[in-house]
């Protein structure tokens, strides 16, 4: 599975590719040093494409300095799954 990040000053996607098929993406958006990640989407099951997804999200956080607000369900679920992340993470905001 490879992924490609792009972002904008808003926030942006990660993209999971199946050789040249978009398998999956996931949407993020900022709030100061916060990487809120918004949506999660695999358009083809049983690759892992979410969490090779949420993975990369948290690689591109880390690689930046940035914390994460996991808004969206299955990126909590990551997260819960992987508890070595957890000094990353901020409560959700009102």
């Amino acid at each position: 599975m490879e992924t490609r990040i792009e972002t904008n000053s808003a926030g942006g996607r990660v993209l999971a590719y199946d050789g040249e098929e978009l398998a999956g993406q996931l949407e993020f958006s900022f709030d100061g040093n916060v990487m809120r990640m918004d949506h999660t989407t695999a358009f083809k099951q049983g690759l892992g494409v979410g969490g090779t997804l949420v993975s990369a999200a948290n690689d591109y956080a880390l690689s930046e300095g940035l914390m994460v607000l996991p808004a969206c369900s299955f990126a909590a679920a990551w997260y819960q799954r992987h508890p070595q992340f957890g000094d990353l993470l901020v409560e959700r905001r009102p």
